[in-house]
């Protein structure tokens, strides 16, 4: 059991906090998005997101998919915090990423190519035999990609890749039932 006066401090740290965040949302863009993909922007967060020559939508779907996850992400120049709120709701802070949040756009078109085959599980006889090249061609791209993502193996390129927004995988398709012909 915690003491009294731990309770107390811990009660006025949380108020603290809160309040800290309640003044973020008056002056910071902050988007908050329900579970059921609703969302609402703060004004600083419309001009924010219209300055970046986003669309809101898309922003929310690349939120949603790292939600749970993920506390901080990058989407091209933005960082965003993320923060669970009770109920299922997310709270997200949008920033200008700093300027070293690391390569964007640097990578060759064949790097992109390994990487994305690389995130989809692929090892590195199926990427070579997929992009018609040798293993030892692959493992070439990887540690130029590894350099470059100033890591050192196939997780932490993974992570990464999707973290700073660099790469994209799009959502399974649903399947749709098949229509019996006669």
């Amino acid at each position: 059991m915690i003491g009294t006066a731990r309770t107390s401090e811990m009660a006025l740290r949380a108020r603290i906090a809160l309040r800290g965040l309640d003044m973020a949302l008056d002056r910071e863009p902050a988007l908050f998005i329900e579970q059921d993909g609703t969302h609402w922007l703060n004004e600083q967060a419309s001009l924010f997101v219209a300055e970046k020559g986003l669309r809101c939508e898309d922003l929310v779907e690349r939120i949603k998919g790292g939600e749970g996850r993920l506390r901080e992400m990058l989407l091209q120049d933005i960082r965003l915090e993320l923060i669970g709120l009770p109920g299922g709701g997310l709270l997200v802070l949008l920033k200008d990423a700093p300027s070293d949040a690391g390569p964007r756009s640097d990578l060759t078109p064949k790097e992109r190519q390994v990487l994305i085959m690389l995130i989809q599980g692929l090892s590195n006889k199926q990427i070579a035999r997929a992009l018609k090249m040798s293993p030892g061609t692959v493992n070439s791209h990887l540690d130029n990609i590894y350099r470059k993502f100033g890591c050192s193996g196939r997780l932490q390129a993974c992570l990464t890749a999707l973290n700073r927004g660099f790469i994209c995988m799009p959502r399974e398709k649903q399947k749709t039932p098949e229509k019996k012909t006669r």
